[in-house]
């Protein structure tokens, strides 16, 4: 008989996780054994996310910036399934205009949704963890290089990916690994809209990716997937794992 760890009953929180990337994860942990509870500012949407699911997605509603929301969805995890072994700090927010056209109060709405957040759940989730688990932190190429308008996403993601490297080194003795994704453009519905809204063009975002297409959100659910998995990356810590098409490997113009 294998002693090696597995996947299977593990139980995950993914917040962001009724629709997008997160929704897209919590479907794929839960084809592959996983318990998954959903926290999402929109309930009815984790609701429906959840019941497509089955009966191994929990929904919880509740922002992520709100401490005694995060307090209830871990405190539900440990009744109906003793505790938890992953998060996936999937929640985030955008903001897009010149430096010069920000107000502070702006910045800081991005950051306690991006950054801060990450930081009180990973901790408050931290707690409760015993040894093998894990943490993913969803950042974005975006953390790794800058664009133009994009300033508090940007500096935000960037933060979040030194984050991970933090919380990786000094949680590594409690046996807790903790990585990041760093997503490309993905293809779904607000990247959808910022497209409709003239955000951004299509085949100019083709022509810079060196795979020539926008990602998927399955293709970055199996991204956080393969770190969250013992079996597959249990010697990975601190690492950002890049989904992005070749996107920061390619510089010529």
């Amino acid at each position: 008989m294998s002693t090696a760890p597995s996947s299977a009953g593990r139980r995950a929180l993914i917040t962001g996780g009724g629709a997008g990337i997160g929704a897209a994860t919590a479907r794929l942990l839960v084809e592959r054994g996983w318990r998954v509870a959903l926290l999402d500012r929109d309930g009815a949407v984790a609701e429906r996310t959840a019941k497509a699911i089955g009966a191994l997605a929990r929904a919880y509603q509740g922002d992520v910036t709100n401490p005694a929301a995060i307090e209830r969805v871990l405190d539900g995890m440990v009744a109906d399934w003793g505790g938890i072994d992953d998060l996936v700090n999937n929640a985030g927010a955008w903001e897009h205009a010149p430096l010069l056209d920000l107000t502070l109060e702006r910045w800081k709405r991005i950051f306690d949704i991006n950054l801060w957040a990450p930081l009180e759940i990973s901790n408050a989730a931290v707690r409760r963890m015993e040894r093998g688990s894990a943490i993913v932190n969803v950042a974005s190429v975006m953390g790794q290089i800058s664009a133009p308008t994009r300033g508090p996403y940007c500096v935000s993601k960037s933060a979040l990916i030194s984050l991970t490297k933090m919380q990786a080194i000094e949680w590594a003795e409690r046996g807790i690994r903790v990585n990041a994704i760093a997503p490309g453009y993905i293809m779904n519905e607000p990247t959808a809209a910022l497209i409709a809204a003239g955000s951004f063009s299509t085949e100019a975002i083709n022509r810079r990716t060196p795979m020539g297409r926008f990602g998927t959100e399955q293709e970055a659910a199996e991204g956080i997937a393969f770190l969250l998995a013992p079996e597959k990356a249990s010697y990975v810590t601190g690492h950002t794992l890049e989904v992005n098409g070749g996107w920061n490997a390619y510089g010529y113009v």
